[in-house]
């Protein structure tokens, strides 16, 4: 080993460039060698944990789930539509919101679906791949936040790897599912409140941003359009001295891109932005207000119910594999310790006061629905549960440096989300691949059967669901549109051609070739005779 003579009475040894003296103790030269090995070494471990989580949400298998749900189907048709015509698939221009199945979808999903198959092509994988991404983006960006709120790089690696293990998350982004976007257009709108917040700058730039985040969140999803106008009445936690400008600038910019658009297409389309609500809704005009009242805030309390959401979940099998939770017990004990945090030694955090209205107002939509703990309407909890669990980690953090109680604390809770991480996995494994009747998995074979050998399939007039099945599935595979026709209400095909269908049986003599639940394919024998 190398030496250095440092005078009469003091030598010390060079090791990997770090100096011992005689008694075996690193000088400051060491220490600074040692802190940097370290520091090296927890980045290169949160950057793989990232990596391990990003993998994870990406994660994407066409056995699981099995099929292509006619939304799904729906939605992506439209997108293929607008990617090379600009018009849907009903014909109409660019427009603001895309009628399906008798509802109107939101745009947000649809139009970048459609940039993404410019891209790459019509493919059903890809369109999976956008609601992957979609909440990948989520969970980053949620990381980005107790980044910035508290400056602990732990805090917001703990932060990802919560949203990205989180059941609920990363089963929404499984399917093509509109609401698949939703997540990462309120951490946006969360960014922009913290960004005025943090740099105490009120500025029209800031509230613009503020503003147009807001119009996200109201054009994401149906359940956005009651959802957008409440986050925006609850910035009123930020009015105050030298704020109103800024709080103007913010409504205002909500209103000129979301309300006023949507306004204007409500009275030009009547009823076609209420239809879904008045499928789903449990009041009408004969109920009593105060009958309402009592009955939203009934809904409203089961919804909230954590411990549901923590054994069980959605128990509709084309949102959550049964038998397993949906959100982690630990997020759930650190969201209620931060929303504590928050009420006690955070009273004059205005953007802390702002995440916990948000918490409070996100089930208000699905409260005014028959659908009790329905995933789809209630995707804003997990993610707001995660974002009130920053104030808790942060002090959890800091209490870990010192206490021991507080180290035992946090490795307790990782066992816990570790435990139910992976009894989600394994029966997300098993029972994922097993829900084929509600992913219609079977639609595609009797597709191809039916296209084979250069046929043309015929669609009765009243058949939605089998008509954008077909033009999705020949999109897919490159077979000519031409190929599906859609017969006029009554109409009858042409003698031995191939008919498609679900619901609605033949108007004319035909005989079944192949089946899958409802979903059929047969051969068409001619007109019924007279009479019959």
């Amino acid at each position: 080993m190398p030496t250095r003579d440092d005078g009469c009475c003091s030598r010390r040894f060079l090791y990997d460039g770090a100096v011992i003296d005689a008694g075996g103790r690193l000088d400051d030269r060491g220490h600074s060698f040692a802190r940097a090995w370290v520091f090296r070494s927890t980045a290169l471990a949160a950057v793989g944990v990232v990596l391990a989580v990003a993998a994870f949400q990406l994660w994407i298998t066409p056995s699981n789930p099995p099929g292509f749900l006619p939304d799904e189907a729906s939605m992506s048709y439209n997108a293929y539509q607008l990617s090379h015509h600009l018009r849907d698939e009903n014909g109409a221009l660019l427009p603001l919101y895309l009628r399906s199945f008798g509802d109107s979808k939101s745009p947000m999903f649809t139009y970048t679906l459609a940039a993404v198959f410019r891209v790459v092509g019509p493919h059903s994988e890809a369109a999976r791949a956008l609601a992957a991404a979609g909440i990948l983006a989520a969970v980053l960006l949620l990381g980005l936040l107790a980044r910035r709120r508290t400056r602990s790089n732990v805090v917001a690696v703990a932060v990802v790897v919560l949203a990205g293990l989180t059941p609920y998350l990363f089963e929404v982004g499984r399917a093509a599912y509109e609401v698949a976007l939703e997540p990462a257009v309120i951490c946006l709108l969360l960014l922009a409140v913290e960004a005025s917040w943090r740099a105490r700058s009120w500025t029209v730039g800031r509230a613009l941003l503020v503003g147009l985040a807001l119009a996200g969140v109201a054009y994401v999803y149906a359940a956005g359009r009651l959802l957008a106008p409440l986050f925006a009445l609850a910035l009123l936690v930020f009015a105050g001295k030298g704020r109103w400008r800024w709080l103007s600038v913010a409504w205002g910019t909500f209103a000129v891109t979301a309300v006023v658009p949507i306004g204007v297409y409500w009275l030009r389309h009547p009823g076609a932005l209420t239809t879904r609500y008045e499928q789903t809704t449990f009041i009408d005009s004969s109920m009593a207000p105060w009958t309402i009242v009592r009955r939203v805030a009934s809904n409203y309390v089961h919804d909230l119910n954590l411990w549901h959401w923590i054994t069980a979940g959605d128990p509709k099998p084309y949102v959550h594999t049964w038998n397993a939770g949906s959100i982690f017990a630990s997020v759930v004990v650190l969201a209620a310790a931060g929303a504590v945090i928050v009420l006690v030694r955070e009273r004059g955090n205005l953007f802390w006061r702002y995440a916990l209205a948000l918490f409070v107002l996100a089930p208000i939509p699905a409260a005014v629905t028959n659908d009790r703990f329905y995933g789809l309407r209630l995707v804003p909890l997990p993610v707001l549960l995660i974002v009130l669990s920053i104030p808790a980690l942060a002090l959890l953090r800091r209490a870990a440096n010192t206490r021991w109680a507080a180290r035992a604390l946090a490795a307790g809770l990782a066992a816990a989300v570790a435990v139910q991480f992976v009894d989600f996995l394994v029966n997300y494994r098993i029972r994922g691949p097993q829900r084929k009747v509600v992913f219609h998995s079977g639609v595609p074979t009797l597709l191809a059967e039916g296209f084979q050998g250069g046929r043309t399939i015929y669609i009765d007039y009243d058949e939605p669901h089998a008509l954008v099945y077909a033009r999705w599935y020949a999109v897919e595979h490159g077979i000519s549109l031409s190929r599906v026709i859609r017969l006029s209400d009554g109409g009858i095909p042409p003698t031995g051609a191939v008919v498609f269908g679900r619901f609605q049986g033949c108007d004319f003599i035909c005989r079944r070739t192949a089946t899958f639940d409802d979903y059929w394919i047969a051969d068409a024998l001619g007109p019924r005779p007279a009479g019959s």
